[in-house]
């Protein structure tokens, strides 16, 4: 494609400008909650936390996860802009993206499920499953999905491309 830019990169570039947002706000967000943990604001964040360290630093995992699938999905987001064909690194790409976000999103579901299991007294454990932690989960996990289906697309595109 040489220097021509194709007619979708104007909204690639929108999409990739929120992503790279998206990431700056989750530094910004996890930043002012480590630094200022007694802000009313962070206390509803963190209020299922506990003050355990083990859900802290799970949580603190599960948020470098998000970090690094918005990464990945930038990355993806650029070549797109540059006008490259959907190619199968980008499919490794996409789920690349697919896995740290689901990753992410499971720790941060079972972490403090988990950390309750750590915790100093005996018989208190505590399960919690939010429906909103589900929904993003199964959200994540259809990422895998899309993956796949631009797979069979680059696939067929490939043996049309060959038949030709």
């Amino acid at each position: 494609m040489g220097g021509a830019q194709w007619s979708g990169a104007p909204i690639v570039r929108r999409v990739r400008r929120v992503v790279q947002g998206l990431g700056l706000i989750l530094i910004a967000l996890h930043l002012a909650m480590w630094l200022s943990p007694s802000n009313p604001v962070f206390q509803v964040l963190r209020a299922d936390r506990g003050g355990n360290a083990f859900v802290d630093a799970a949580m603190l995992i599960g948020a470098i996860g998000l970090f690094g699938a918005l990464l990945q999905l930038e990355r993806i987001l650029r070549s797109l802009e540059r006008g490259f064909p959907i190619t199968r690194k980008i499919v490794t790409g996409f789920y690349r993206f697919a896995t740290f976000a689901s990753g992410s999103m499971f720790i941060i579901v079972a972490a403090p499920s988990l950390g309750s299991l750590t915790n100093s007294r005996p018989y208190e454990v505590a399960i919690t499953l939010r429906i909103i932690d589900v929904l993003l989960l199964v959200i994540c996990l259809s990422f895998f999905a899309v993956a796949a289906l631009i797979a069979e697309a680059v696939r067929i595109d490939r043996d049309n491309r060959s038949i030709v």
